[in-house]
């Protein structure tokens, strides 16, 4: 008997926006109902990309801009075939950042779009994307010390927030309010989640 297709469910937003929190409390619901469950996080630093990437981010290494995003692509390509496997064994798979990450963030750095589109479209797509929206002060609150060179910058984390609502309604991206009790973020996120599962 042939196996359906797995989902590919990508979790999105600034810094701090409790995408770690709500892809864990996702994963628990989905395996409740039996399904087997992928997390990913992008960066995925355990690779040769993916160390540039930490070095960077950790102000230690410094890389022209269109080279760095380049590197976040090169680290979903790494990984692209791995999750592509997944998907095909009907696994439901849950990336903390994916594609519209390096959207995102790349347009916030002054990079177009139709540059930056074409590194990651062949790359596994994915079935629903949900975007956690808190804005940069709120990011902020939720964690002080030891920021990397992104979640450091205000003013930077307010473009990109407002690029991740504006990419979304050109998308059809879901934005949900994520500045409330996790519970209810989850329970918004499930209504969203819920119908993808039933063709699984």
């Amino acid at each position: 008997m042939r196996t359906k297709p797995g989902k590919l469910i990508a979790i999105e937003g600034i810094d701090q926006s409790g995408k770690k929190t709500q892809t864990q409390m996702l994963a628990e619901k989905i395996r409740s109902l039996g399904f087997h469950v992928s997390m990913w996080n992008f960066p995925y630093y355990e690779t040769s990309v993916g160390r540039q990437l930490k070095t960077y981010l950790g102000g230690r290494k410094q890389f022209d801009l269109r080279v760095i995003h380049l590197l976040y692509a090169a680290n979903k390509w790494e990984m692209a075939s791995t999750i592509g496997r997944e998907i095909d064994l009907g696994r439901v798979v849950i990336v903390n950042r994916y594609t519209p990450s390096n959207l995102a963030y790349g347009i916030a750095h002054g990079l177009s779009l139709s540059w930056l589109e074409p590194l990651e479209k062949d790359l596994p797509k994915a079935d629903l994307v949900l975007i956690l929206d808190v804005s940069p002060k709120a990011s902020f609150e939720r964690k002080e010390r030891f920021r990397d060179m992104h979640e450091d910058n205000l003013l930077y984390l307010g473009k990109v927030r407002r690029v991740y609502l504006q990419l979304a309604k050109k998308f059809g991206w879901k934005v949900v309010d994520g500045e409330r009790d996790p519970t209810a973020v989850n329970l918004e996120l499930w209504r969203d989640v819920l119908p993808i599962l039933r063709n699984c």
